[in-house]
């Protein structure tokens, strides 16, 4: 697989840090003012080093559109490529982006209306220009059908990973989810579905990554039980020799079982230059501690076997914490982006970064809220809500933000995700890799 294929598909790149090279400050550098959810979901590049992003937006009857811009130049100005509708009254997302080495593009997401939920994969030209749809799926028997993450093999066969959930005739166990894995062989033309788990009762696949020793999916896993959160879950597809894949869990925690919404996840995967594989996400204190969600990423060598905790965070102490994606790159080490609540529950955009990747060795790259207007002004006022894992949001300008894709190259690092501060706030923000000297003479200006 290419590097800059690798990119796309959130698999980066990570090697010792170059010599005589500095990071600037981060910086926004998109600003995208629409109405809610008015997030940026899913960064991508393409081989020509065009950037994109997906951005989740509503009209004025509430529906929300997949909306996808385009940046030849860095993020300094911005088009749109995509403005996706399903039908007069379904919603859309996009929730994953990603490029195949001849340059399409690939969207990822949902379509939704009062009875369905669709699962849905569209397919650029070159340059992101003239989308068809490539995958229209609704799993028989679910209600809901979703994929979430999206990758490219080095033969460049496509993956999507995703979900579906299908209501049950026991109101008390919710829906019983299947962790899907659907593959193409020839761009996207024709689609089969090559995993369908269920772990004991439910599960959900977010992330999909394809390396040399095989595929790895990352998750959540449910075993019924009332008492019982989701569980922490990666696994791992190995080639059969027949065209297939033998398929093994390698890797599954919870620390401490506070209910079923107390759900522990891995969101995002990446893979560095050395092979060994990363998962982030987040999940619960050991038994006796407190029930709020920890930041966490866990690394394992190549063949993804043996998982250890590198990374696990919490900006104040008891307060919500989950990382949605990583990056890594030959500049700067590995960067991991989210959000975490501090003690007055306000949301913080939060990027979190380490030269190696090794345990002890991270710290906060970006703390980023936008200014809430004054109290004098009408917006300002609002409540703030806390979901029953820990989740905080808030109808509050700039009380909640939160860093949701991240991308890197070796000049680079892009994160995108939303703000509140009045109007809804999709945010693409960028760090830049400089020589040393330049960034000295510049901050001496």
């Amino acid at each position: 697989m290419k590097k800059s294929i690798s990119l796309l598909a959130t698999i980066a790149v990570l090697a010792p840090v170059t010599t005589g090279f500095a990071q600037s400050s981060w910086q926004t550098v998109a600003d995208f003012q629409c109405a809610a959810p008015a997030t940026v979901d899913a960064l991508a590049k393409d081989p020509a080093g065009n950037l994109y992003a997906a951005i989740s937006t509503s009209d004025a009857e509430s529906r929300m559109h997949a909306v996808i811009r385009k940046s030849s130049d860095h993020g300094a100005t911005w088009s749109v490529v995509e403005d996706f509708v399903y039908g007069a009254r379904d919603s859309v997302r996009f929730l994953r982006l990603g490029a195949d080495a001849a340059g399409h593009l690939y969207a990822a997401g949902y379509a939704e209306d009062n009875r369905q939920t669709r699962w849905i994969v569209r397919k650029s030209e070159i340059g992101g220009n003239s989308w068809s749809t490539v995958d229209d799926l609704a799993w028989p028997g679910c209600e809901t059908t979703v994929p979430q993450g999206f990758a490219v093999d080095v033969a460049g066969n496509l993956y999507v990973a995703g979900y579906g959930a299908e209501p049950t005739t026991d109101a008390k166990s919710g829906r019983r989810a299947h962790w899907l894995v659907r593959q193409s062989r020839d761009g996207g033309r024709n689609w089969s579905t090559i995993d369908d788990f269920s772990y004991d009762f439910s599960a959900k696949a977010f992330a999909i990554v394809s390396t040399s020793n095989g595929l790895f999916i990352a998750g959540s896993g449910w075993n019924g039980k009332r008492e019982s959160g989701g569980r922490w879950l990666v696994r791992k597809g190995t080639p059969d020799g027949a065209g297939g894949f033998r398929w093994q869990t390698v890797d599954e925690l919870q620390r401490g079982e506070h209910g079923q919404w107390s759900e522990s996840r891995a969101s995002a995967l990446a893979v560095d230059v050395r092979g060994s594989l990363y998962a982030v996400g987040r999940s619960y204190a050991p038994p006796g501690g407190r029930a709020k969600a920890h930041w966490l990423v866990r690394r394992a060598s190549h063949e993804g076997l043996n998982w250890t905790d590198v990374d696990t965070f919490q900006l104040e102490p008891d307060c919500f914490a989950a990382a949605w994606g990583i990056a890594a790159n030959d500049r700067g080490g590995v960067f991991v982006v989210g959000q975490a609540a501090d003690g007055n529950n306000a949301a913080h955009w939060i990027v979190r970064q380490s030269l190696t990747g090794e345990p002890g060795t991270w710290s906060v790259s970006d703390d980023f809220r936008l200014a809430a207007p004054p109290p004098s002004t009408p917006t300002a006022a609002g409540l703030i809500n806390r979901a029953a894992d820990g989740t905080v949001t808030a109808t509050s300008p700039g009380n909640q933000a939160r860093g949701v894709a991240i991308l890197s190259d070796s000049a680079f690092v892009f994160a995108g995700g939303l703000a509140n501060a009045g109007p809804g706030h999709a945010i693409v923000r960028k760090l830049k890799f400089v020589r040393a000297g330049e960034l000295t003479a510049a901050s001496g200006r």
